[in-house]
């Protein structure tokens, strides 16, 4: 705006009366003399854009980045990804860092969070810490994720695309849950998750190359061979 002038409705819009989107929710922000910097620069210059800010879904650019979905806990600590060169187990490698400065990162281990599809809730050799940490989307309450979303929202002059997670929905389940989403003021909600989308094959160690697994498994990213 401050190189080409603002769009041509700046005038007719909030921003040009000084309110920012977190204005109209009645919240105050941190650091409020850096916003009120932003809104003295914005009453000179105007903006170019009428929306700037939302959070997209970025399934497919994550999976090509080696990375979770945004603002999205992740699905599973365990997945199967699928290319040209076949089938191959990818975990979590933070989780795998972790268990491996542990010394609890071995094949007993591994084929228990296999046949869990992924979650380590159910691993007793698995320290509590670690396994608070490593949750998973269907174990984490979704008022919390709710809530997260809730206080992204007064910053987000757009929206967000914000998945729930529900292993089994029912009427009621459903109703209470989106309920609670809007009586916290969101705007949107994306997709609703159910666990039978997510599952995965069962496999064994038996049938699988212990080196390929490994390789898989702790550099999913390094390995030229897989990708």
């Amino acid at each position: 705006a401050e190189k080409n002038g603002p769009h041509p409705n700046f005038l007719m819009t909030r921003a040009a009366k000084g309110q920012l989107q977190f204005d109209l929710w009645g919240v105050t922000p941190r650091n409020p003399e850096r916003w009120d910097e932003l809104k003295e620069r914005i009453g000179k210059s105007g903006l170019r854009n009428s929306l700037i800010l939302a959070i997209a879904p970025t399934a497919t650019i994550s999976s090509i980045a080696g990375c979770y979905e945004c603002i999205e806990p992740q699905v599973s600590n365990l997945f199967k990804r699928e290319t040209l060169s076949g089938d191959f187990l990818i975990i979590n490698r933070y989780l795998v860092s972790e268990l491996q400065e542990r010394g609890l990162w071995t094949e007993r281990i591994r084929e228990k969070i296999k046949r869990a599809e992924g979650s380590i809730q159910a691993i007793e050799e698995i320290p509590e810490d670690l396994r608070k940490i490593y949750r998973t989307a269907w174990e984490l309450p979704m008022r919390a994720i709710i809530d997260m979303g809730a206080a992204r929202g007064p910053y987000l002059d757009q929206s967000q695309s914000l998945n729930l997670f529900m292993e089994t929905p029912t009427i009621g389940k459903l109703s209470s849950m989106y309920l609670y989403a809007w009586e916290k003021g969101l705007k949107t909600t994306y997709y609703l998750r159910s666990r039978p989308a997510t599952r995965i094959r069962q496999t064994t160690a038996a049938t699988t190359d212990t080196e390929a697994v490994a390789c898989s498994l702790e550099n999913p990213e390094s390995c030229e061979a897989c990708q």
